[in-house]
């Protein structure tokens, strides 16, 4: 199918595909949209002091998107499955009221970011930021030197540089060294994409973590030194050549202020700037994450500045539209070859978790699980948390709750200590073409345990010892026990009767899913019902949070 395998399970499954036109709709815009904008490339009309990030064409195609999906939400209403007479009155939610909007995603982003933060400085952890750049061959326009560039999509480019982070985390973890900290992915004018890597690490293995990012990236290291905001370059700044280089210490300075490197390394100092802010600007030079986020990290350099004639005022107004037509730009980039703008790693997959249990209204009947309830919300008091109501959390504590940071611990120490996790609670389903899925329900308790067990050896009566992590499931908790609809505003009279009159025969007949049915789903809060008493008689299971996705 146009160059690609047609996914499913089962030749059925794929047959219900090749016969649905709204599957061959969206693969075929997706295809055409990037095949578009590969011709764009070819012909070099991307890149400095052309058309930057991606084409002008591509820019009016998103714009346009999201208009249509504001109006959508805007013009769509949640149905429950059951409702009681009377209850929409008051009128029904539209899903632009429940959906989290980006601003909303990135402020969770940096509340987390900043309790990573808080727990390096406890553990002692140092902190930099450190950008990877791919070959020359990968840049369809590069500003200076020859064009290489080999022909490759830009989400080639980034499967690559994927690619190459995953072996660089294998080849720590083997070698017993933890890292955490937040991907940012960020692309060059010229649609090629660069990583930003805020790290945390201990002082002691930046030796091993430079010469593990070498391996992956050989075309020269930059080590900078810390530098307050404007300094271009340092005394301190120097440069490897070569990954025995790193190993050695065999570094050199700098042979001119600007000297390129494909890693470059920039240290950090929290006496001159927060490890969380520095991190964020990066991700913030590329999204529109609202005025009080670009403030609070000082994105723009307004801090301490008192000048405030009218052209000072201008050349300021002037940077935030230049940074919100940036951002704008790069939200198109992301949006047409599928690349997420960041992502956590080294520490618990909490950000899906943290919004179930902030959606939960009761508390959990499990002692471990009312404490993360509790630091999600920020209180124990029970009931649905309004929007804009306040009530903040407690990031830091979560965090530590579920092992705190991997860069603070010996990924290699065989111990028997047990490790708490949150993962999901799914049942299972079928899709619109006959698949099984996986949907979530609600949060499981696992606890992870490492423990010895003898295998047999190569040679015969010398068994080995081997350590296996066993996996248990403590407590579970449903969070969605409501089933919705989304209906168009002007079919919501027909839901609606349709709903009531669902809960009125299931009342004449007893059902024992309408037990205690009161207003609780009236703003989206859910209570924790046990899994024996939920009318649907398909199986749960629980699995892992699966991992974040900003876009």
């Amino acid at each position: 199918m146009l160059g690609n395998t047609i996914p499913g399970s089962s030749p059925a499954c794929q047959m219900a595909r090749v016969n649905d036109a709204r599957f061959w709709r969206r693969a075929i815009r997706t295809t055409l949209l990037r095949e578009r904008e590969h011709f764009y490339l070819r012909l070099a009309l991307l890149g400095r002091g052309r058309e930057t990030y991606v084409s002008d064409a591509q820019l009016s195609t998103r714009l346009a998107q999201l208009r249509r999906q504001k109006q959508w939400l805007e013009e769509t209403v949640l149905v429950p499955r059951y409702l009681v007479p009377g209850e929409a009155d008051d009128g029904l939610l539209t899903l632009a009221k429940v959906a989290a909007s980006p601003r909303t995603r990135f402020a969770k982003l940096y509340t987390f970011v900043k309790a990573m933060d808080g727990l390096s400085q406890e553990a002692g952890l140092a902190s930099a930021m450190v950008t990877l750049t791919l070959e020359p061959e990968w840049h369809p326009s590069p500003s200076h030197g020859k064009n290489t560039w080999n022909g490759a999509s830009p989400r080639e480019g980034h499967r690559l540089m994927a690619a190459r982070w995953q072996a660089i985390l294998i080849a720590l973890h083997k070698a017993g060294i933890g890292v955490s900290g937040l991907r940012v992915v960020e692309p060059h004018q010229d649609a090629c994409p660069h990583w930003h890597i805020w790290l945390l690490y201990r002082p002691e293995a930046e030796a091993d973590i430079l010469a593990a990012l070498m391996r992956q990236f050989p075309h020269k290291l930059k080590v900078r030194a810390p530098s307050q905001r404007g300094e271009t370059a340092h005394a301190g700044d120097v440069m490897f050549d070569s990954r025995s280089d790193v190993l050695t210490g065999a570094s050199r300075p700098l042979t001119h202020p600007k000297e390129g490197a494909q890693v470059e390394v920039s240290k950090i100092d929290r006496s001159i700037s927060s490890g969380a802010s520095y991190a964020m600007k990066y991700l913030l030079k590329t999204v529109d994450g609202g005025e009080p986020l670009n403030k609070q990290v000082d994105l723009f350099g307004d801090a301490g500045q008192g000048d405030t004639s009218d052209d000072a005022k201008k050349a300021r107004q002037a940077k935030r539209k230049a940074h919100q037509e940036s951002a704008r730009r790069v939200d198109a980039y992301r949006s047409l070859w599928g690349i997420n703008a960041g992502q956590l790693f080294g520490v618990a997959r909490c950000l899906s978790a943290w919004d179930e249990l902030r959606r939960l209204a009761t508390r959990p009947d499990d002692a471990t699980l009312c404490r993360l309830w509790t630091l999600a919300r920020g209180s124990d008091k029970e009931g649905h948390i309004p929007a804009g109501h306040g009530e903040r959390g407690d990031a830091k504590g979560f965090l530590e709750a579920l092992g705190g940071l991997a860069a603070a611990q010996d990924p290699k120490a065989k111990t028997g200590k047990a490790t708490l996790r949150l993962g999901r609670l799914t049942e299972t389903r079928l899709n619109g073409y006959g698949e099984e899925i996986q949907r979530a329900r609600g949060l499981a308790l696992i606890q992870s345990q490492r423990r010895a067990e003898k295998r047999p050896g190569k040679r015969a009566g010398r068994p080995r010892m081997v350590w296996k992590t066993v996996k248990s499931v403590l407590a579970q908790v449903v969070t969605r026990t409501q089933t919705w609809s989304l209906v168009p505003k002007a079919r919501q009279a027909v839901a609606i009767a349709a709903a009531e009159a669902a809960f009125m025969a299931d009342l004449h007949a007893g059902a024992p899913a309408l037990a205690g049915h009161g207003k609780r789903h009236e703003r989206g809060g859910c209570a924790a019902t046990p899994v024996s008493t939920l009318p649907d008689p398909l199986p749960l299971r629980a699995e892992p949070v699966q991992p974040p996705v900003i876009s």
